[in-house]
């Protein structure tokens, strides 16, 4: 069934490319503002911060919008970005921002805020992207804002604020005045938008006899007539959920449960005959509060006994409704410390503080009750960079499966480097973890440009591209081996495109990143061209 979809798409897009070649693009302009002619334009405050303009300093010109008196985060400018919200179309916002007094650099932060028709819903806001601006350095800001398909909303903003902190925790460091000038604001051109290559080899087709190979999705890449779902259909045969399937997401209050995203990455799966795999059941974090709160007084913490319960209900809540429909589970996510031995609550696990070590062995058994033929697994990061962490969880699982505790799996994050972890320790994690008899899966692979955690933002050149996909041949080279061994059957890739990754802003705020197989403009990159013909990457 998938096979004639991808054909029957294949044919309409060579269609499409055809008369496209002969069209020239133009975007809309919408918003020019370099202030010159000393009004603010359409700018108002979001709160009690003054909004005027200023001689002071300027990008270009004699004027700018100077923004004061902020005693709030997220005190800034807002601007109307359209009063007639059309589904899919996409806004590119730029503008420059300055500061000449405070901390040595600061984040600052692009965000939009929805109305509806229903005037009596709350407007929604979306931080849309991060930037790190220096000191005395004026700095354009930049970012492509895609508005969403709801038919409901009324009107759309754009403002610039920083990092969103609790009023209690706001320091003079969040409260600096700052600039901004040159704003320009396009519709883009709808022909413009990015569109799949439909020429070349599918992915999992590739590789399909190995091993499945998957993508971590949020809702907004399951929409089916999107060109990102259509990148998905045809390069991945299993899906996972990015943060919807996560416990806050599921139940964020007591007996009260929201499957309307949760529902939506499964029949996406469902309709399109994908693998579907769950993250995560069991976390430290992204947890809603109350669960760890006694229900009569929010202020004490919850009994062992109603935390226990309150976990068996949530665990087989979830696989009972969607028992025979996700195959595989990650039950219990990041347990381990990197200090050696279980996360404790002094590292941020409340499920430890509370349960003690108990609760990892309970849940896999109610895990195990509520479907009896789902993968169970459990999943960590740097088990193959780090050796103590490793003999860790070799021990851990060791100890559980002596138990008869159900664990059929091992998930390894994989969030690596260009550079390291080396392969051979990779092959002996999955080497050591397959020597206690339960199945290695690569749960959230990306590979970061970056060969240190803290390294400052850089230019992504042709070499780097190539060096990243040198390392992603490496490691597809070791996992089919790994599948050829039966020890590995499925490789998660942990976001569709580069625009999406999780590693964009973090850990270092304004940096860019490009970890996936596919750019922005849903483009092949070296990297996957390396994994499926190699010899098609010049160099490598």
């Amino acid at each position: 069934m998938k096979k004639m979809k991808s054909i029957v798409f294949l044919f309409s897009m060579v269609l499409i490319g055809i008369q496209l070649n002969a069209q020239t693009f133009k975007n809309q302009l919408i918003l020019d503002n370099n202030f010159e002619d000393g009004k603010v334009g359409g700018w108002a405050a979001r709160g009690t911060e003054k909004v005027d303009i200023s001689t002071d300093v300027a990008k270009s010109g004699k004027y700018a919008l100077k923004i004061s008196e902020r005693s709030k985060t997220w005190n800034g400018p807002i601007h109307v970005l359209t009063d007639n919200p059309v589904p899919e179309d996409t806004y590119i916002i730029s503008a420059w921002v300055y500061y000449k007094d405070g901390p040595a650099q600061s984040g600052f932060i692009i965000s939009a805020e929805r109305s509806y028709k229903n005037e009596s819903l709350d407007h929604s806001y979306t931080n849309v992207a991060s930037f790190l601006v220096k000191k005395g350095e004026w700095t354009q800001i930049s970012t492509e804002y895609n508005v969403p398909k709801d038919p409901t909303q009324k009107n759309i903003w754009f403002y610039i604020e920083l990092p969103y902190k609790e009023d209690s925790a706001v320091t003079e460091n969040d409260k600096i005045t700052f600039y901004i000038d040159d704003v320009r604001v396009e519709k883009m051109d709808p022909a413009a938008k990015p569109k799949i290559e439909v020429g070349i080899p599918s992915l999992y087709e590739t590789l399909s006899q190995w091993f499945s190979v998957g993508a971590a999705i949020e809702p907004e890449e399951a929409e089916p007539a999107t060109q990102k779902a259509q990148l998905l259909i045809k390069h991945f045969d299993t899906i996972v959920a990015g943060n919807v399937h996560k416990m806050d997401s599921i139940q964020p209050k007591e007996g009260v449960f929201d499957w309307s995203r949760a529902d939506k990455i499964v029949e996406f799966g469902e309709m399109t005959g994908m693998r579907l795999r769950w993250h995560t059941l069991v976390w430290h974090n992204q947890v809603p509060s109350w669960i760890f709160q006694d229900s009569k007084d929010p202020n004490k913490p919850v009994s062992k006994e109603i935390l226990n319960q309150r976990l068996k209900t949530y665990i087989q809540t979830v696989m009972k409704r969607y028992k025979g429909r996700v195959e595989s589970y990650d039950v219990v996510n990041e347990v381990l410390s990197d200090n050696g031995g279980l996360r404790t609550g002094s590292e941020g696990s409340k499920w430890y503080q509370i349960l003690g070590p108990d609760y990892i062995e309970n849940a896999f058994r109610w895990a195990r009750e509520a479907d009896p033929d789902a993968q169970l697994v459990i999943n960590d990061y740097n088990l193959e960079s780090n050796s103590r962490k490793r003999q860790d969880m070799y021990n851990l699982i060791k100890e559980l499966k002596q138990k008869k505790v159900p664990i059929d799996a091992v998930g390894l994050q994989m969030h690596v480097s260009i550079n390291a972890p080396s392969i051979q320790e990779i092959r002996e994690t999955i080497n050591l973890f397959a020597s206690l008899g339960v199945k290695v899966l690569i749960t959230e692979l990306d590979v970061s440009i970056y060969e240190n955690p803290g390294e400052p933002k850089k230019v992504i050149t042709n070499d780097l591209l190539l060096k990243q996909a040198r390392r992603y041949k490496e490691l597809f080279d070791l996992f089919k081996e790994a599948a050829n061994k039966k020890q590995l059957d499925m490789v998660v890739i942990w976001g569709l495109t580069d625009d999406g990754s999780w590693l964009n802003n973090y850990p270092v705020p304004g940096r860019t990143n490009a970890p996936l197989l596919f750019d922005k403009q849903l483009k092949s990159k070296p990297a996957f061209w390396a994994i499926v013909d190699p010899k098609k990457v010049k160099g490598l």
